[in-house]
């Protein structure tokens, strides 16, 4: 029942780095809208943790955000089983984590024993909870590792794109990684310095070892009038992502600068909470758990005016959670819920809901 924003951004230098496009060394500069929650990749949640763990989390699979295919990282190749409960990897050889301890299978092994930890509350982890048992892992060889499952899990394979694998070896003073760059220093409140990984394993096309970066320093800045400032005087390289008012503010005086990329992965959603032990009146979990119900606020919903109005025009109606940039899993054929409220309120009263003072 939400709306699919448009996540408006800047051209994005770090593409650039992470792909092997053409780029000077030097130090990249942008800012993060909020404190990172941890710098352990198996707890993210938060957008500012997410970034961090995507410049210094390798990951075995890595979803191309453009084409949704997915890619080799650290695995060279990959099978998913027929009924979706095992996946098996093969490995590349000579890779290294930031403090030169080779990276193996039993690293992945590793690393699915702490994400599945009930204990962890890893929300990476709940996406593997497929049901009740024990998630198994089988190394035949230092390259060749084979996990399996419960039970079935849908899209198996996309879903180690968010699985940063952890060093079983490394001393615990340092948090070793795989990814382009690494934690140098971090300033509670101000700023997080990420300076290049020596031993990351990518090279360009053309044999020159990435990151071409030396660093890249996230400033911490909430506030996104100070944010656009800072830009404007050349304090910053870039706006990693920028709501609809902000887009609109730079798109007339420097059209050059920005960019609208589409439809975003994200959504804006409602949730009814239907849970059995929620803390909430008796007859407000009935109404929850009306189909009747939860459809007459759906037709409620006037997305065009939220699109609009809200967005600015930066957003389409959403037919359901899932975006229309997310081709594997969007039903082009479907369309959003008509904007109907009248058929609302005689829907809500053919269902015996009594409505008073005319709402």
């Amino acid at each position: 029942m939400g709306v699919i924003g448009r996540q408006a951004i800047l051209v994005s230098m770090v593409c650039l780095i992470l792909v092997g496009g053409a780029m000077a060394q030097g130090e990249l500069r942008f800012c993060l809208h909020h404190e990172p929650k941890t710098f352990d990749p198996l707890k993210v949640e938060d957008d500012a943790s997410v970034t961090i763990r995507y410049l210094t989390g390798g990951v075995l699979l890595r979803m191309n955000r453009q084409t949704q295919a997915l890619e080799p990282e650290l695995a060279q190749s990959w099978k998913v089983s027929k009924d979706g409960k095992q996946i098996t990897f093969t490995l590349r050889s000579g890779v290294s984590f930031s403090d030169g301890t080779p990276f193996s299978a039993e690293d992945v092994a590793y690393t699915v024993k702490l994400l599945m930890d009930p204990a962890l509350h890893s929300p990476t982890g709940d996406a593997f909870r497929s049901g009740p048992g024990n998630v198994e892992t089988k190394i035949t060889s230092p390259t060749q590792i084979s996990i399996t499952f419960p039970a079935s899990v849908a899209g198996l394979d996309r879903q180690f794109d968010q699985v940063a694998i952890l060093s079983a070896h490394s001393g615990k003073k340092e948090m070793a990684v795989l990814g382009p760059f690494m934690v140098a220093d971090y300033k509670a409140g101000a700023t997080v310095l990420l300076k290049r990984n020596p031993n990351y394993w990518k090279s360009d096309a053309q044999g020159r070892k990435l990151p071409y970066l030396d660093s890249i320093k996230l400033d911490i800045q909430p506030n996104r009038d100070v944010e656009m400032l800072r830009f404007k005087r050349g304090e910053v390289d870039l706006i990693n992502t920028l709501d609809s008012e902000y887009f609109d503010k730079l798109a007339p005086t420097s059209p050059q600068l920005v960019h609208d990329a589409g439809p975003s992965l994200d959504s804006e959603q409602l949730w009814f909470n239907e849970v059995g032990k929620a803390r909430l009146p008796a007859y407000k979990k009935n109404w929850f758990r009306s189909a009747a119900f939860r459809r007459a606020i759906s037709a409620a919903i006037n997305r065009e005016d939220l699109a609009r109005v809200v967005f600015r025009g930066h957003a389409q109606a959403a037919v359901g959670a899932v975006s229309p940039a997310n081709k594997f899993w969007f039903n082009a054929r479907l369309k959003p819920e008509t904007y109907a409220p009248d058929a609302a309120l005689k829907a809500l009263e053919g269902e015996g809901f009594r409505l008073e003072n005319g709402t």
